[in-house]
């Protein structure tokens, strides 16, 4: 399944497979290991997926393959709000995720982000009470206003460092 086929609302697609690049003064973070506060290695970033509406990342994919932690190993969508970059060294840290919340998240299966999809992420983070009431299971496209949660916040991503010269 195609991901323009599968996403309802036809905004996502995979940085690598575009014709979009990284943004002037922003590191390219592909490649780079993905650490938990403490520095236990959580994987590595093996993509990018961007909204072709706004220009901007909405999710980090990441290979749990080998990490240091009791996670399944699978590939995953982290919200770009839900990382920040290492003032310093290329690593992502995923600050406030444990291996519990990753281990619920959904596995990515190559090419298929569907609204419902999105919606699992964001419940694995907010709550599946919440996600019920709002009635997320039945979404056709995103509500008005879904990216607009601090999840998908790339101000936090970048905030710990300064833009390449």
């Amino acid at each position: 399944m195609d991901i323009n086929e599968s996403n309802a609302n036809d905004r996502l697609e995979k940085l690598g497979s575009s014709d979009f690049e990284i943004a002037d003064g922003q590191p390219n973070i592909k490649g780079w290991d993905v650490k938990d506060t403490n520095g236990n290695y959580l994987g590595e970033v093996e993509e990018l997926i961007f909204d072709k509406e706004s220009r901007k990342v909405r999710y980090l994919v990441v290979d749990l393959d080998d990490n240091e932690l009791d996670i399944e190993e699978k590939v995953v969508l982290v919200p770009i709000g839900l990382a920040t970059l290492h003032e310093a060294d290329d690593d992502v840290i995923l600050g406030d995720l444990t291996a519990t919340r990753l281990n619920l998240l959904p596995a990515y299966e190559k090419e298929e982000i569907t609204v419902q999809f999105e919606s699992k992420i964001r419940n694995t983070f907010t709550g599946l009470a919440a996600a019920l009431a709002a009635g997320a299971d039945t979404y056709q496209s995103h509500p008005e206003g879904f990216y607009d949660h601090e999840h998908f916040n790339e101000k936090q991503f970048y905030a710990n460092r300064r833009k390449l010269d």
